[in-house]
């Protein structure tokens, strides 16, 4: 234990002040010193705890021992010598005497001000107190439970809010606070060697009947009626993750498997270009890199991860699927830490350090190998079988303390990805390619303040830049695809209590989008999702080109009231974004024809609504719907391949469904859920459509199922879940045309997973997926075209036929140990143990009459260690 002391040392030097000295016998003599009968410390001066420094003071000492004057001998600085001052005056000492009578003196006192630290052996000692307080009363809490998860110790507030652990062990601890009535929330501390952590928590009462999660120090946020949150501590542990938290997504209820080397996410049945990410407020258009190996965020910057795959509230929008929300987390305000990791995928490496005492900063980076690895073990070129990624992202955080409860946080995010998908040939000039490049980067800002009266303000300016580049060699007509976009945004919220009943949301969420497109080649390719085709058909012969820009802008204010009442809580909210949406050509330039712009605004209203109604303490409904809306894709908007006048995508959600907490970390929940989408753009239906009208906006769609989770959340070093998604996601084109299934139905999702701590550092995992393969469109035959020396196929039914179903196990163990004072993670994640050649996408030979597949990663051990500083 630490003990900081102030240590004081006083030189007198005593004189005679009564008469002169004399050479002779009769000198008087001190015959007793003065001796300090009643001393009084010197007050510290503030923020000076750590710094040393030396007063020395001329004292004069009455005949009575009172101190009758203090003079200033040698300054140890302005603070120390008033404090030293201040105390010495109150001194009393026992007088000092002169030839045996009591006599003044004057004495030189020199007051010390160190600090020393000792450790003193005093058995158990406290190394973790706080006390927790009312948010927005600034009350004492008594009663609150506080849990170290990870040990399984907890305590609880005494009638001051006050809590003490005693000798916890050293390292970071997940720290739980609930209670009765209290909104539970979970932090980190870190606890160090031979230190005391001393902290202070402001916790939320909860309304009754609301179901939410609290993050200290920050604005709460809204649990939607169909959300599952996960905690990192529990997503960097999954296997097949490779310590990537964010990659938790892929294996959550209602989420679709996405083909390997897309990356994509399919929510409730929805395009993956229907579902928005964002990070700290921030939309990010791709939350993984290509093959889906890896976030494109690094893993250590990240404190909560929340999917809400349908019906969410008033403060988010522009698309008409799922939304996934990641928050940052607060970097360590002393020191310098990070990591090192490396395995047979990539390399990364994260360092974060205090730049004061209310500046922080953190540096990540990583970058891949896996083609590199592949190359040197094997002989064959596994690029010619298998897609295999190249991917680099880069993250640069910075966040100041500007006040009490008010935070400036300033983001630079970065990715980028190639990825390449081929069909060899013995003839070269058969060989079909497809290549892609896509790539993002932001920059943002993020204030956040709590005011005094418990309200809080959240403003998020951000801007940034989008690419991506698609290149196919499909035969003699290469095919290509640039989009280059600059993105603006700006979001703003203020919450507040406005009754102990009803909390009040209002803000503005403002985006603006500016995009150049260049596409040159097939008519037909990219394919559109619908479009009966086959991996690497050669494209007909209708090719074109063109150039165009859009610049699509909305602002959107909203709001929402989280209202509870008795054992309900309902929470209404209204969103009104008028689009405006801006071209470069309505019509395609022919000879010397001047390009013709645009211009027009849509104004979308989107009422949503959701509630939660509690039968018991562990039983509860919940419910929501709303409408909402998404902008056509601006590659949808050219006068040649598409339309200029395509509108709004408009969607209906709607879900209900139980939840029931068998125990403490325990839970059960069954959801269903239905969408209504109309405004689908697809091809028309025509031979030769209308000028500009390549596309048209008859297509609607329907999605309906329902998902299942059982879920043990992290206690005892266990922690696992089972989810089962039957979704059923259908499109049809055209008034006139039949329901066909979606090219992502995907009918059947499971997942099993679980992970536990053996102790002694290690840790054990194992998943299990399968999902049913996505739909196809069936070849039945061929014919011969001589004009142009190539087969062409005969298509059966729409989406008839599937890919075969995916399945796969994965099973990790780690080891966590020590090595030269740093923490040192071990691990063999592997990847595929029963070695099964999953079918990715069917592919036919040169007649179409052999069908072959391309196929996903085989069974692949990816070892690796992390050292953190």
């Amino acid at each position: 234990m630490r003990h900081i002391a102030l240590v004081l040392a006083m030189i007198a030097i005593v004189t005679v002040s009564a008469r002169p000295a004399r050479a002779d016998d009769d000198a008087p003599q001190v015959t007793k010193p003065p001796k300090l009968a009643h001393f009084v410390p010197a007050e510290r001066p503030a923020g000076t705890e750590d710094k040393t420094a030396v007063v020395v003071l001329s004292i004069e000492i009455a005949a009575d021992g009172k101190v009758s004057d203090v003079r200033l001998a040698q300054t140890g600085g302005a603070d120390f010598d008033a404090a030293a001052i201040a105390a010495v005056k109150q001194f009393i000492f026992e007088p000092a005497e002169v030839d045996g009578q009591p006599a003044p003196v004057t004495i030189t006192y020199s007051y010390k001000f160190t600090v020393e630290e000792k450790i003193v052996s005093l058995g158990p000692q406290v190394n973790f107190e706080g006390i927790v307080v009312e948010r927005f009363k600034k009350t004492p809490l008594a009663g609150v439970k506080i849990l170290i998860k990870d040990v399984g110790l907890e305590a609880l507030t005494d009638a001051q809010g006050q809590f003490a652990f005693t000798d916890l062990p050293i390292g970071v601890h997940q720290v739980e606070l609930s209670g009765p009535g209290l909104i539970s929330v979970t932090t980190e501390e870190d606890i160090g060697a031979k230190q005391k952590r001393t902290v202070k928590y402001y916790a939320e009462l909860k309304q009754e009947g609301v179901d939410e999660e609290e993050v200290i120090h920050a604005t709460r946020i809204k649990k939607e009626t169909a959300s599952v949150s996960i905690r990192t501590e529990e997503a960097r542990k999954v296997p097949g993750t490779q310590g990537d938290t964010l990659k938790v997504v892929q294996n959550l209820p209602g989420v679709g498997r996405s083909s390997f080397g897309s990356g994509q996410l399919i929510v409730w049945g929805s395009a993956p270009n229907e579902t928005r990410v964002f990070v700290d407020g921030v939309e990010i258009p791709a939350l993984y890199h290509g093959g889906g190996l890896r976030s494109t965020v690094n893993s250590d910057l990240i404190k909560s991860i929340d999917l809400l795959p349908g019906a969410f509230g008033a403060e988010y929008g522009r698309g008409i699927g799922g939304l996934v929300k990641s928050e940052t987390r607060t970097l360590p305000r002393e020191g310098t830490h990070g990591y090192a990791a490396v395995d047979v995928i990539d390399a990364s490496a994260f360092v974060t350090t205090a730049l004061s005492k209310r500046a922080r900063i953190g540096i990540a980076g990583r970058r891949s190998h896996l083609d590199s690895v592949l190359s040197r073990v094997t002989s064959q070129d596994v690029g010619d079988f298998v897609p295999i990624p190249q991917y680099y992202d880069g993250q640069v955080l910075a966040q100041i303390d500007l006040g009490k409860d008010e935070t400036l946080e300033l983001g630079a995010l970065g990715s980028d990805d190639r990825l390449t998908r081929t069909i060899g040939a013995d003839d070269p000039a058969q060989i079909r390619r497809q290549q892609t490049h896509d790539r993002y980067y932001r920059g943002f800002a993020r204030y956040q303040r709590i005011l005094g009266d418990g309200s809080s303000f959240v403003l998020v300016p951000s801007i940034g830049w989008d690419g991506n580049t698609t290149n196919a060699s499909f035969g003699s007509v290469p095919t290509s695809l640039d989009v280059a976009s600059w993105k603006y945004a700006v979001r703003g919220s203020y919450r507040r209590k406005i009754d102990p009943h009803v909390t009040l949301s209002l803000g503005v969420d403002a985006q603006g989008q500016h995009t150049k497109v260049s596409r040159f080649g097939s008519v037909t390719l990219p394919p559109r999702e619908g479009d009966i085709t086959v991996f690497g058909q050669p494209p007909g012969d209708e090719v074109n080109a063109d150039s165009w820009t859009t610049s699509i802008v909305s602002v959107a204010p909203y709001g929402f009231a989280e209202i509870a009442v008795g054992k309900l809580a309902i929470t209404p909210g209204l969103r009104v974004e008028p689009y405006l949406i801006d071209g470069s050509r309505l019509t395609p330039i022919v000879g010397s024809t001047p390009a013709l712009g645009y211009r027009r605004m849509d104004v979308a209203l989107e009422p949503r609504v959701s509630g939660t109604y509690k039968l018991t303490k562990q039983l509860q409904l919940r419910a929501g719907a709303g409408i909402y809306h998404q902008a056509p894709d601006p590659t949808d908007l050219s006068a040649v391949f598409g339309n200029p006048t395509l509108g709004l995508i408009r969607a209906y959600h709607g879900s209900a469904g139980i939840s029931y907490k068998l125990t403490g970390t325990l839970t059960a929940e069954v959801v269903g859920f239905a969408k209504k989408i109309d405004g689908l753009a697809s091809r028309s239906e025509l031979p030769t459509p209308p000028l500009a009208r390549t596309l048209v906006q008859d297509g609607v769609g329907r999605v309906f199922g329902g998902q299942a989770l059982l879920r043990q959340e992290l206690t005892h070093g266990l922690f696992g879940w089972i989810t089962y998604s039957l979704i059923r996601s259908e499109r049809k084109d055209h008034p006139s045309s039949d329901w066909r299934l979606f090219d992502y139905d995907q009918t059947h999702v499971l997942s099993v997973l679980a992970s536990y701590d053996l102790g002694r550092g290690w840790q054990l995992g194992a998943r299990f997926r399968y999902a049913t393969g996505v739909p196809r469109t069936e070849v039945m035959g061929s014919y011969y075209d001589a004009r142009d020396d190539r087969f062409e196929p005969l298509y059966g039914a729409h989406n008839a036929i599937r890919v075969p179903a995916f399945y796969q196990l994965d099973a990790r163990v780690e080891r966590t140990m020590t090595i030269a004072a740093h923490r040192a993670n071990l691990f063999l994640d592997v990847q595929n143990l029963t070695n099964r050649k999953n079918p990715e996408e069917i592919i036919y030979n040169f007649n179409y009459t052999t069908r072959q597949y391309i196929t996903g990663l085989p069974t692949l051990a990816v070892v690796g260690v992390r050292v953190e500083l």
